[in-house]
């Protein structure tokens, strides 16, 4: 019997990542086969991103791609779904024949949805919603429970806690496509990370569209990520625990005592600033100030000597003077971080940004852009300069062996490069730096 196929394409955070993980595996446990997103397939799954025009683009290039599939084969299936889809069905509606649009928070309905799909053309949007319960995503109000017991081509596992942010930054359209914050019944974290660690992973990557919040919406039972954590670093075979992006006003009190106390969290935050002016950040609708993001950051620091510290931020917001840059350039040049990602601004309907005056031309976001990458790799390369000479211990699991050498992404973000005729897949190891490149070190065992 020839096993029916699926293919899957993902576009932007490591959420939707997670997510198309457990939706395939929902299909791998029914007897689906996965393949490669260039391949016939019997179903494709665009599991849709918005967070930039760019993301837009390319989610809008995947489905013309699988609707070319189904034009030389019609019995082929396309389900799209993500942020993308969730604010801009109409216009998917309107590039071709696509079988199912799924929103954000029925991702785990889509294999028993796709057996229902109705066999008609141009069904156009008022019967997408009907015949699917389309959801208006600001009015979900629980978390949509996805579970997998692995991670296809990964050696540590990233767990989805949360859901959803109600901050509406100028800039930002993720509200819109993802809904109210939505927390993980901590039960199901648990039980998760216990199969999980039964199936041979070590190391867990927590995650939300806004992690920070976990809990905040019941305040009620009052246990939060700070107790969420505690949990976790209970269980027996977790070796390392990574926070995925936090706002820095949600480093409380409760997180950092963690920090202090843990014995198995990763060094490595992930922090947005966006800009490094309070007249930009103000506009923005961010709830800190410059001050208060050093103040973190140094408190942090003080815990956690060692730790890597990377940071978000936005170039081209409108109305962004070339003063006002420079206020951010400076602020970064004198701020002890590890790197920079850098985002140009990208203009998103529905957002207060959209209607701002002093839009920038992207010429000159792209200058500014340049300069603060130049800023991102002196910063990296200070770093690295710092670890090799004060000897800091590093620790990883090793993923793969590449070109005579074993490799892993260390708890301090540090790609590692060891060399050993020892068969090391999947082993968890303390290394200390002995040479560095740009982005890497190379390592040996410690005793």
């Amino acid at each position: 019997m020839v096993r029916k196929t699926i293919a899957a394409i993902t576009f932007g955070c490591k959420v939707n990542q997670y997510e198309t993980a457990c939706i395939l595996d929902d299909f791998i446990n029914a007897g689906y086969k996965v393949v490669d997103y260039n391949e016939p397939a019997d179903i494709y799954i665009i599991n849709t991103c918005t967070v930039t025009n760019r993301t837009d683009y390319k989610s809008r290039n995947a489905i013309r791609k699988a609707i070319k599939q189904k034009e030389e084969n019609p019995s082929v299936k396309i389900v799209v779904t993500g942020c993308y889809a969730q604010r801009s069905y109409k216009e998917i509606t309107k590039l071709g024949e696509v079988d199912l649009i799924i929103d954000n928070n029925s991702k785990g309905k889509i294999l028993e949805s796709i057996n229902r799909v109705p066999r008609c053309n141009n069904w156009g949007v008022e019967a997408n919603l009907d015949a699917f319960n389309f959801q208006d995503i600001s009015k979900a109000t629980g978390f949509e429970e996805l579970f997998t017991t692995s991670m296809i081509d990964r050696t540590r596992a990233f767990i989805k806690i949360q859901d959803g942010c109600d901050y509406f930054c100028a800039y930002c359209a993720v509200p819109f496509g993802r809904g109210n914050p939505r927390s993980r019944k901590k039960e199901n974290v648990l039980n998760q990370i216990k199969k999980l660690v039964e199936n041979g992973y070590k190391e867990f990557v927590l995650g939300g569209i806004n992690l920070g919040l976990y809990g905040g919406e019941n305040m009620k039972d009052k246990y939060f990520l700070s107790h969420l954590l505690w949990d976790i670093e209970a269980i027996k075979g977790v070796e390392l625990i990574r926070l995925s992006s936090i706002e820095p006003q949600l480093f409380d009190n409760d997180l950092l005592d963690f920090f202090k106390e843990s014995k198995k969290l990763c060094p490595h935050f992930h922090i947005p600033l966006q800009v490094g002016c309070d007249e930009l950040l103000t506009k923005m609708g961010r709830k800190y100030s410059t001050a208060d993001f050093r103040e973190i950051i140094q408190k942090i620091k003080h815990i956690l000597p060692d730790v890597a510290i990377g940071i978000d931020v936005i170039v081209g917001l409108p109305g962004e003077t070339d003063g006002l840059f420079y206020k951010t350039f400076e602020y970064l040049s004198e701020l002890d971080f590890t790197y920079l990602h850098v985002f140009p601004y990208s203009k998103r309907l529905g957002t207060k940004a959209e209607k701002m005056n002093g839009h920038i031309h992207g010429k000159i976001i792209r200058e500014r852009s340049k300069k603060l990458i130049e800023l991102s790799q002196d910063k990296l390369q200070e770093y690295l300069d710092y670890i090799v000479k004060n000897n800091v211990g590093l620790k990883g699991i090793i993923e793969k062996k590449t070109k005579n050498y074993w490799t892993s992404l260390s708890d301090h973000y540090i790609r590692i490069y060891l060399k050993s005729d020892e068969n090391l897949e999947k082993k968890y190891l303390h290394f200390f730096p002995i040479s560095k490149k740009l982005d890497s070190i190379e390592v040996k065992l410690s005793d």
